[in-house]
């Protein structure tokens, strides 16, 4: 009997929070319930309610913050946009600046001088066979184009017509740029006078050489100016890079073939020396005009050859 009283006692006090959770989860329960377990398992919606930092990963916020996302990706997108638009303005429609050396400083004015003539220099002769203005020529695309190698008879090999293109190269820049030169001298002196300076020159001597990359021009000649103090300078020179002395090499190489094989193998050349091209074009009046390109400066040099000529129709 003892036995069976304990045991209804422990039924009648059998109340615990587990019993309450497992045996009793299926019963009703009022809106105002403040119960642990009601709040745990009964409302669980309610800690869905809260957006946090992880709302992304449930199925159903998941839209919702992939649209937000793209929203603000859009919009750093268009204010990038924006910003490289306002940059690219900025620098297509600035003015540049143009550095142009002050007469007080006449080292400086010269070397600007020589290098501007000296690339017009180049730049002619390069076109035309090596002269700025040839004799010996044939018309190619407007310019009269120098024959580095020449024979008028049939069958023939050409014959050299400048065996020393280099020095000859050389004498072209230096007759071209000596008189420019001259009224560079004659405006930098006037400059100074109008500044308050005496001047005194004496005679020009101009030397130029064509070096591996580069040509060089030197200016001897004595120059002084006067104001509290007096500056004198002996010399004036400058560099302009270009790769006219490896040019004339190679065309002084074709001319000497052409007279002696009445041939050049320019596409052997090219794959010895990929770093240029050279084209020929045949203008049907036994004319060969050749071209060396420097690949990575993109220089030319262009000239002419009359080798071994075959009468018309053979």
């Amino acid at each position: 009997m003892k036995k069976q009283e304990n045991s209804i006692r422990k039924n009648n006090r059998s109340n615990s929070r587990l019993d309450f959770a497992v045996w009793n989860k299926n019963l009703p329960k009022s809106k105002r319930s403040n119960s642990h377990f009601d709040f745990l398992f009964g409302n669980k919606n309610l800690l869905k309610s809260k957006r946090s930092p992880r709302a992304c990963t449930r199925d159903n916020n998941l839209k919702f913050c992939l649209y937000k996302r793209s929203q603000v990706t859009i919009f750093i997108i268009l204010a990038l946009i924006i910003v490289v638009a306002i940059a690219l303005i900025f620098v297509v429609f600035r003015k540049p600046t143009i550095n142009i050396p002050s007469s007080t400083d006449p080292a400086a004015y010269v070397e600007n001088c020589i290098k501007e003539y000296a690339k017009e220099a180049i730049e002619n002769l390069s076109k035309r066979g090596g002269d700025i203005k040839p004799e010996g020529s044939v018309k190619y695309k407007g310019e009269d184009i120098a024959y580095l190698c020449y024979n008028t008879n049939f069958y023939k090999p050409c014959v050299n017509q400048r065996p020393l293109l280099i020095e000859h190269i050389e004498k072209e820049i230096t007759s071209y740029i000596e008189p420019k030169m001259r009224r560079c001298f004659s405006s930098l002196e006037q400059e100074l006078k109008k500044k308050g300076y005496e001047i005194e020159t004496g005679s020009m001597n101009i030397i130029t050489e064509l070096k591996v990359k580069k040509v060089v021009v030197t200016i001897d000649k004595e120059f002084s100016m006067t104001k509290e103090e007096t500056r004198k300078f002996e010399q004036f020179s400058a560099q302009i890079s270009h790769p006219i002395y490896e040019l004339a090499e190679i065309a002084m190489e074709i001319a000497n073939q052409e007279a002696r094989y009445c041939y050049f193998e320019n596409l052997g050349f090219m794959i010895t020396y990929p770093r240029y091209d050279i084209r020929k074009f045949e203008t049907g009046n036994s004319d060969i005009i050749y071209t060396i390109k420097d690949k990575p400066t993109g220089k030319e040099f262009t000239f002419a050859i009359r080798s071994c000529a075959m009468p018309a129709g053979l």
